[in-house]
């Protein structure tokens, strides 16, 4: 029987830190997946790391600021040398800001394409080509159901992850022949930091109850069910899935 979990291996994930990286972490170090935990603020992804080792797993904290690809290319060379050659990667790492599009500037737009795309190509450039030698890896891109569906006052955010969802399926037909596995994640609201933002108890049930109407489940998410959908698309049980976008919202999109 195939088993519905990686069982061993190195993994790199970005944003993991906390939120979906840091759930998809410790689920992966979990099921015996050695972990480098990457995220632009260190201390969030020693805390990830640490929870890790506690509890049995083998994991490495490590800074990274995904938009320097100098710093992309020493954060792999590190996660490497300590735990070896990566062969499962989880672009998380994200930015988030509600705006109306007439006030995104050009420093915000850019910005967010920065962290979701450049970021997450950087991430690829650096990683694949070694899984590819080895003939063998798997790679997961977090994108959202914005980029599939639109949503008001996310211009720059949903054209971003949009990109990512195009950037998949193709970086999935271009090195799926060699044996490397690219799928995709599309949350939709997740009740992750990032999500809330600052919403204060009473905006975010209000904004609950305007979503409920749409998400069939009639709740928020959690890191830990979109966790469970990455170290799915990971694993030996997703063989046959390649440049597949998985929703994971709770019904709000069916298609």
């Amino acid at each position: 029987m195939t088993p519905n979990h990686p069982t061993s291996g190195i993994a790199f994930v970005t944003g993991g830190g906390g939120g979906i990286g840091g759930a998809t972490a410790e689920r992966l170090a979990a099921n015996g997946v050695a972990v480098a935990v990457a995220d632009f603020n260190v201390e969030h992804a020693t805390t990830v790391a640490d929870r890790i080792s506690a509890a049995g797993g083998t994991a490495c904290a490590l800074a990274l600021d995904v938009t320097d690809s100098a710093a992309v290319i020493a954060a792999v060379a590190e996660a490497e040398s300590v735990l070896g050659p990566i062969d499962q990667l989880v672009n998380t790492a994200g930015i988030f800001r509600w705006a109306e599009m007439e006030d995104i500037s050009d420093e915000e737009f850019e910005q967010m394409f920065r962290v979701h795309v450049f970021g997450l190509h950087s991430m690829c450039r650096t990683v694949v080509p070694g899984m590819v030698a080895r003939g063998a890896g798997a790679v997961v891109n977090v994108t959202s159901i914005h980029a599939i569906r639109g949503q008001t006052l996310t211009a720059h955010y949903s054209a971003a992850k949009g990109a990512i969802l195009s950037y998949t399926k193709a970086l999935a037909r271009e090195k799926s022949p060699m044996g490397i596995r690219i799928n995709a994640v599309a949350p939709g609201p997740i009740n992750t930091p990032l999500w809330r933002g600052d919403m204060n108890p009473a905006e975010l049930e209000q904004k609950m109850a305007d979503r409920s109407t749409v998400i069939a489940l009639g709740r928020l998410g959690t890191a830990d069910e979109v966790a469970a959908g990455i170290v799915f698309l990971l694993s030996p049980a997703a063989s046959y899935l390649t440049g597949h976008i998985m929703t994971i919202d709770g019904g709000e999109v069916m298609n």
